[in-house]
């Protein structure tokens, strides 16, 4: 596909998801299609990785896996994010956490990784901390429209500081371990989803404001 076309698929792709979620005509499909959404973005980031290889592909599975992994531990135990548990919005789960959530997060990694390397920042554990901060800072957006369409639900009232905490912490583990591989990190494709999710979960929010 053409890298052009590409990206201006995916800008349509996304902004036809913000708006479609809060028509009231189409906001239950468009709700629907939020994992094929994230399955799309995911396989975009494969078949678009930089240089790809068997390394680099293994790598990514790895990432998914793990992360999936921490998030069934985090839903079992309470212990790591806090109590919570997922809906049925972001589709089909295994030990109660959707399979969509690994995938995500080795999104989320590639997304800010393009985006730390475009800073000119120096040193690996720098590289980690500020992408590690992207991705917190992009959870804080992320939470109120989280629940709000029952992608997941927490035992509180509000989102408990422990998520973030560990939402960081996990993240600069993440992005520490992609720091220490020798895969490229810079794309202007991975750079664009960071923009694109970033403005989503943003827009989402704001018109959530604008509603309630």
């Amino acid at each position: 596909m053409n890298p052009v076309f590409l990206k201006r698929f995916l800008i349509v792709l996304y902004a036809a998801g913000l708006i479609g979620m809060h028509l009231p005509v189409t906001a239950s499909l468009f709700t629907s299609l939020v994992p094929l959404t994230l399955w799309f973005t995911a396989f975009i980031c494969v078949v678009y990785f930089p240089k790809p290889s068997f390394q680099a592909y293994l790598f990514l599975a790895i990432v998914a896996v793990s992360a999936w992994f921490l998030e069934v531990q985090g839903v079992r135990t309470g212990k790591i994010f806090g109590v919570y548990s997922y809906g049925k919005t972001l589709g089909y789960q295994v030990l109660k956490v959707p399979l969509t959530i690994g995938l995500n997060w080795m999104v989320l990694l590639l997304a800010t990784s393009a985006l730390v390397e475009e800073w000119n920042i120096a040193g690996k554990i720098s590289k980690a901390a500020i992408g590690a901060g992207l991705m917190t800072a992009l959870d804080f957006l992320i939470e109120p429209v989280a629940v709000h369409f029952d992608f997941w639900t927490w035992a509180g009232v509000q989102v408990p500081s422990q998520n973030f905490i560990a939402w960081w912490m996990a993240s600069f583990f993440f992005h520490l371990a992609y720091q220490n591989t020798p895969f490229p990190a810079k794309s202007s494709l991975f750079r664009l989803i960071a923009a694109l999710q970033f403005l989503f979960f943003l827009g989402h929010w704001l018109l959530l404001q604008i509603n309630s």
